[in-house]
């Protein structure tokens, strides 16, 4: 086995095929549409607006959300490991959907049978994105 073939099946370790695929496509999502533009977009304090809709197309917006409400229902485990590799790149990024999957992870399970059905598909699609706010 070459070792770059090595070390790509160590790199999926512990990840189903179908999960593999997934990491990959973030992968080349971030070579691709993130890493080269996230410096300059970082300097000048704009917002990401071309990366947030690549990141609707790839789901990520619905990813730990349940597949009936039309998310990806991904594992916690799959979920850490594209968190990691988007901070890896640009950090900044992540709480554009972490932040919005804490409110749909909460609606997803405390929320009335009418909440789910009414938020989390627009939640998984990024159509209304979830947020939080602290008051003390």
């Amino acid at each position: 086995m070459s070792s770059e073939a090595e070390d790509r099946r160590n790199y999926f370790e512990g990840t189903s095929e179908e999960d593999a695929l997934i990491l990959d496509s973030i992968d080349r999502f971030l070579e691709r549409d993130v890493k080269p533009y996230a410096h300059e977009l970082e300097a000048n304090d704009e917002y990401p607006e071309d990366i947030v809709a690549a990141m609707k197309e790839l789901g990520l917006f619905g990813a730990i959300i349940d597949p009936e409400y039309g998310g990806l229902g991904l594992s916690a485990s799959t979920y850490a490991k594209i968190v990691e590799r988007v901070s890896t790149v640009w950090m900044s990024i992540t709480g554009i959907f972490n932040s919005h999957l804490i409110m749909a992870a909460a609606v997803q399970r405390f929320g009335t049978k009418e909440q789910k059905q009414n938020y989390l598909p627009k939640f998984a699609s990024g159509e209304v994105r979830g947020g939080l706010a602290l008051t003390g």
